[in-house]
């Protein structure tokens, strides 16, 4: 086992136990709102971290891996969402379940693009050249 397998695999534990932390503070009724949140908030950090960090003179390329690939990875997760689209198709709420299929997708583009605007502002703030547009 190499150091980047190594910390992907101790960040995705981090991740993980993350995403059951905020899946269990997120309970209304039958709603997805956790995967929704959860999936937000991962969109605009795995952009905002990795145009950040990479920026930082030394800051170790493995630890942005294990952030984005570990920590992150494991903190979002497709497959959930996919999940409760079709648990709401099957019990017949056609229109909540394309709702929130577009709104998660909406959602989580604006969440990518504020996360890089973030990262913008604060490279800015600290004299750091902008990478990406």
């Amino acid at each position: 086992m190499n150091v980047n397998e190594l910390l992907i695999g101790l960040f995705a534990i981090a991740g993980g136990m993350t995403r059951y932390g905020v899946d269990q503070l997120l309970v209304v009724g039958h709603l997805p709102v956790a995967t929704f949140t959860i999936n937000l908030v991962g969109s605009f950090l795995l952009v905002f971290l990795t145009n950040t960090l990479a920026q930082i003179d030394g800051f170790p390329a493995q630890l942005i891996l294990g952030l984005g690939t570990g920590f992150i990875g494991a903190f979002t997760t497709f497959s959930s969402y996919i999940f409760e689209i079709w648990q709401l198709y099957q019990a017949q709420a056609y229109w909540l379940a394309a709702g929130y299929a577009l709104l998660s997708l909406v959602a989580g583009l604006l969440g990518a693009y504020l996360g890089l605007h973030a990262s913008q502002l604060d490279l800015k703030r600290l004299g750091k050249r902008e990478v990406s547009k």
